[in-house]
C-alpha cells in the first residue's frame, strides 16, 4: 500500500516541477526516477536526470555542487503528455540519444546533451505508442526501435525515421524487452502480455498462459548464462519464468 501511495504521489509531482525539485532535493534522484517512465538517469556522477511532464515539457536536472540542490539545467517542449524515456545507443554512432514517446503517439529521438531533435515522426504518423525498447532486431550491428503502436510491433531504424516492419498481428502489452530468453544465441522480443517473438523473424516462438505484469523484467537469476523472464503473475505473485523450457521455475 505505502508503495501504491509513494508512485501516486511520485505521478502528481510530475507536472509540478518545482515540487518535484524540491522533492529529489531531499532524496537521491534515482529515488525519482526508478517509479517513472518518463524519467532517466542522465549523469549519476553530477545527479542529472531528464524528466518529462504532463504539459509537454522535458526537464533536464542537474545537482549544483556549490549548492548541493537540483536545479533546472536546461528544457524543451515536445507539445503533448510525456510517456516513457529511454537513454540508449539508438542511431548507431556510439554515443548515447534519448528516445521519447508521448501520449499523442510521437517518437522523437533526441541529442541527450542539447536535446534537439535527431530525428522525429510526422504528426499522425502513429496514433498511440503504448511501450518500446532499443536494440539490435537483426544482428546487422544497428540499433532499431521495438515499438507497440497502434495495437502492432513496429520496427524503426534507429539513425532515421525509417519503417523496417509493422505486424500484421495485433498485440496488446504496454511493457516489453528485448533478451536471448531461450539461450539460442538468438535475441527474442518479449511483451508483458506473454508473447515471445524472434526478434529477427518476427515470428511468435511461443506464449506464455499469463501475462508477465504490468511491469517485468529480465534477469539471469541462476547464473547460467541465460536471462530469466521475472514478472507478477494474476494474483499478484512473483512468477520467474525460464524461457529456454519455456516453464514457471518459481513463483
Amino acid at each position: 500500500m505505502k508503495r501504491i501511495l509513494l508512485i501516486i504521489v511520485l505521478l502528481a509531482l510530475i507536472a509540478l516541477p518545482a515540487t518535484a525539485q524540491r522533492w529529489v532535493n531531499i532524496s537521491y534522484p534515482w529515488s525519482f526516477v526508478e517509479h517513472h517512465k518518463a524519467a532517466e538517469m542522465l549523469d549519476d556522477t553530477k545527479d542529472s536526470f531528464v524528466y518529462g511532464t504532463e504539459r509537454g515539457n522535458l526537464i533536464v536536472m542537474e545537482r549544483d555542487r556549490m549548492t548541493g540542490r537540483l536545479q533546472v539545467s536546461k528544457q524543451r517542449e515536445v507539445w503533448a503528455p510525456v510517456k516513457e524515456i529511454h537513454l540508449a545507443e539508438a542511431t548507431g554512432d556510439t554515443r548515447n540519444e534519448l528516445v521519447v514517446t508521448t501520449r499523442r503517439g510521437d517518437l522523437f529521438v533526441l541529442e541527450s546533451g542539447n536535446l534537439t531533435d535527431v530525428w522525429r515522426t510526422p504528426e499522425g504518423y502513429f496514433t498511440t505508442i503504448n511501450c518500446f525498447t532499443v536494440g539490435d532486431t537483426d544482428g546487422d550491428g544497428q540499433p532499431e526501435i521495438i515499438l507497440i503502436a497502434d495495437d502492432k510491433l513496429v520496427i524503426m531504424a534507429g539513425g532515421e525515421q525509417t519503417e523496417l516492419y509493422r505486424s500484421s498481428e495485433e498485440f496488446k502489452a504496454t511493457d516489453i524487452a528485448m533478451a536471448d530468453v531461450d539461450g539460442d544465441e538468438q535475441d527474442e522480443i518479449v511483451l508483458n502480455t506473454g508473447e515471445i517473438i524472434d526478434a529477427k523473424f518476427r515470428q511468435i516462438e511461443w506464449v506464455h498462459d499469463d501475462p508477465f505484469g504490468e511491469i517485468f523484467d529480465l534477469f539471469d537469476i541462476d547464473g547460467d548464462g541465460i536471462v530469466e523472464i521475472v514478472g507478477v503473475g494474476p494474483s499478484g505473485e512473483v512468477l520467474i519464468l525460464d524461457g529456454d523450457e519455456q516453464r514457471v521455475k518459481w513463483e
